[in-house]
């Protein structure tokens, strides 16, 4: 017998939700620069915001939308901060 939740098809997350999925992710990055900033915590919320924020414009993308330039630019610079995980971040 065959679970009905496992065969059912996973509904991809809206927009609303991807977008509210940034902005926690942001409201954590700010609270671990908050002083004495834990290294390896900042970095993990930092990840998290640019996995949120990657995950939203694919979702844009799929749906054959624009990327916002500031989306744009965030990515950009948040792909820097990942290259360059022990820069100072204060």
């Amino acid at each position: 017998m065959e679970n009905a939740a496992a065969s059912a098809p996973m509904r991809s997350p809206t927009l609303a939700e991807l977008a509210a999925n940034i902005r926690v992710a942001r409201q954590l990055v700010a609270a671990m620069r908050v002083a004495p900033v834990v290294q390896p915590m900042l970095l993990s919320a930092r990840e998290a915001l640019l996995r949120a924020m990657e995950a939203y414009a694919l979702e844009l993308t799929a749906r054959r939308l624009p990327i916002p330039p500031q989306l744009r630019d965030d990515l950009r610079l948040q792909r820097d901060i990942g290259r360059h995980p022990t820069a100072r971040s204060f």
